[in-house]
């Protein structure tokens, strides 16, 4: 053993053999570890102290609560950006939201003039009386000095606000709706303008508004007769942007009733959809015809319409209802902005030409009638049919129930009989149905 020792560590077989004492292992043996003095020890706290583990993460001696003693700063990227994130969805929601609202009272601020003209009451105020005309002792007409232009408009929500105004001969009410772009919600907005950017079919997303009068139409005279009557003939007649056109075309059934012309005295850029020219001649009155010229950029139609907008389907949808709808696109400059109170006016005013011009001759009348009529005759056909298949299905309902209530009545003999006679009477019947065929 000790000449293999001795070779191990290099002695020849001339050396003398190494033996390996208890004093060369002492080393190992029992670890060396000093002995802290007093003054070093009692100069680390075990509440403040911080050490180091294995993987080099800070290990806190401290309180529970202490995050700062186990976690740094760049240990929260992730939640920062999370964060940054959130502060973008809401910063951008509220401005969309304040942005829609300023769009939108600017518009109203900008036609109240002419509203507060036009009708008695404007807006939302809960004093039931007029709150547009001067009740000063001089009797002079104008707007009323307790009149508030904030309650001349509603906020439904971020993106849609509406105005109401009533109080005036031949118009029962007028309700506008103001619909805004997604400026609060940046993801479907951003979404909507790449797919009207790519898609064709799908239109791009602007701010526009939809004025609806709803006319008295002869509600408005006396039991007996008398007094003023406001009621004018049934028929659909449009001003069209041809930008449009065919989309307005597509998505209302009443325009659907109509032809479209180009018109002498209107610009290249609207259309005239009437069933008759005669109607048109009637409709189109000269400020009316002033008021459109300067409004390619923000008119989208002006329809005066006694159909429903979407296709019937049931013959209580095909009374005739009369409304007069003007939709606006908001103006993006000041030029279209300054056209609008004008066209606003003349659409107004258009009622009181139709109750004193819309009596149409006969003939006229009678093919604008027989366009209505055969629908209603298509409605009627399909109301028909479906009656006579409910007819149908309770004939067999009680057919069915007067055969199980004879089979409940029969022996179990007379049964088998009575199936057996009904297989060869349907044998028999469809025998026949294949002769018939041949």
């Amino acid at each position: 053993m000790a000449e293999f020792v001795g070779s191990l560590f290099g002695g020849g077989k001339d050396q003398a053999p190494v033996v390996a004492s208890d004093d060369d292992f002492a080393d190992f043996a029992t670890p060396s570890v000093a002995t802290p003095s007093p003054v070093a020890a009692a100069s680390v706290s075990p509440v403040s102290s911080i050490a180091s583990s294995p993987t080099g993460l800070p290990v806190s001696n401290g309180p529970w609560y202490a995050v700062w003693e186990r976690a740094e700063l760049s240990d929260f990227k992730f939640e920062g950006y999370v964060a940054l994130l959130l502060l973008f969805v809401i910063g951008t929601h509220v401005w969309g939201t304040r942005r829609n609202r300023a769009i939108a009272k600017k518009f109203i601020s900008s036609i109240t003039p002419v509203l507060t003209q036009e009708f008695a009451y404007v807006g939302f105020n809960q004093i039931p009386r007029a709150n547009t005309i001067n009740t000063s002792p001089t009797g002079e007409l104008g707007v009323a000095k307790d009149f508030n232009p904030e309650l001349a408009i509603k906020e439904n929500h971020a993106l849609e606000f509406i105005s109401y105004a009533s109080g005036r001969q031949n118009i029962a009410f007028m309700h506008t709706t103001i619909k805004l772009q997604r400026r609060n919600n940046p993801v479907a907005w951003i979404g909507e303008l790449l797919f009207s950017f790519f898609l064709d079919s799908v239109p791009d997303p602007t701010d526009s508004a939809t004025i609806t009068i709803s006319p008295f139409d002869g509600q408005d005279a006396g039991k007996q007769g008398g007094g003023h009557n406001s009621k004018f003939d049934n028929f659909v007649w449009a001003l069209v942007n041809k930008r449009d056109m065919k989309r307005w075309r597509d998505e209302r059934y009443d325009l659907s009733l109509t032809t479209t012309k180009d018109w002498e005295g209107l610009p290249s850029w609207l259309a005239v959809m009437s069933e008759s020219k005669e109607i048109g001649d009637t409709v189109l009155f000269k400020e009316l015809k002033d008021a459109v010229i300067d409004c390619q950029d923000v008119l989208e139609y002006l329809i005066v319409t006694d159909q429903p907008v979407d296709k019937p389907m049931e013959l209580k949808e095909t009374v005739p209802k009369k409304r007069i709808s003007l939709k606006l696109t908001l103006p993006s400059s000041e030029k279209s902005a300054a056209a609008i109170p004008a066209l606003i006016s003349a659409f107004i005013r258009l009622v009181d030409h139709l109750v004193l011009t819309a009596h149409f001759r006969p003939e006229v009348l009678r093919k604008v009638k027989s366009v209505r009529d055969e629908e209603i005759r298509k409605l009627q056909k399909i109301a028909d049919e479906e009656k006579a298949e409910e007819r149908m299905m309770k004939r067999d309902e009680g057919k069915k129930k007067e055969r199980e209530e004879k089979l409940r009545n029969m022996s179990a003999e007379d049964q088998k009989k009575f199936l057996e006679k009904e297989r060869e009477k349907e044998g028999r019947k469809a025998a026949k149905r294949q002769m018939k065929k041949a």
